[in-house]
């Protein structure tokens, strides 16, 4: 079963409303928007996004990204000068992948996502008072 198949049987299954594209499927799961994508020369590559606008500087957001990439099964990229992606990669080569298995997967690109949105805030707290906080 390729990806496509995969998350459109998950997505039924468990109930969620989606609407799909042919690269992508895009959904709701715990209040964020999420984007299955889906790539013709890999079909086995799951792969689960979720975007944030940020206001952050471009300096500083790439900084983010770099940061949260040396810790983090996670991929963090800088898509356009205000939004960031946070990103979860996993090839699915199992012939019967369980629905538990990309629920898992959902669950920590949500954690990760929230960490980011935090840091996010963070540093855009920092900036925009600079002389009462430090940036770590």
């Amino acid at each position: 079963m390729n990806v496509k198949e995969l998350m459109k049987r998950f997505l039924e299954e468990e109930g969620f409303k989606y609407e799909w594209e042919e690269e992508c499927a895009c959904f709701k799961f715990q209040g964020l928007n999420v984007n299955a994508l889906f790539y013709d020369n890999m079909e086995d590559l799951l792969s689960l996004a979720i975007s944030y606008n940020t206001e952050l500087p471009r300096y500083v957001a790439l900084d983010l990204c770099n940061e949260l990439n040396q810790t983090n099964v996670l991929k963090h990229y800088l898509i356009d000068d205000d939004t960031l992606v946070v990103l979860l990669d996993e090839f699915k080569t199992d012939v019967e992948v369980s629905n538990e298995s990309v629920m898992e997967n959902l669950e920590i690109l949500v954690q990760g996502a929230i960490s980011c949105r935090n840091r996010m805030n963070e540093l855009t707290s920092c900036l925009s008072h600079p002389a009462s906080k430090t940036v770590n």
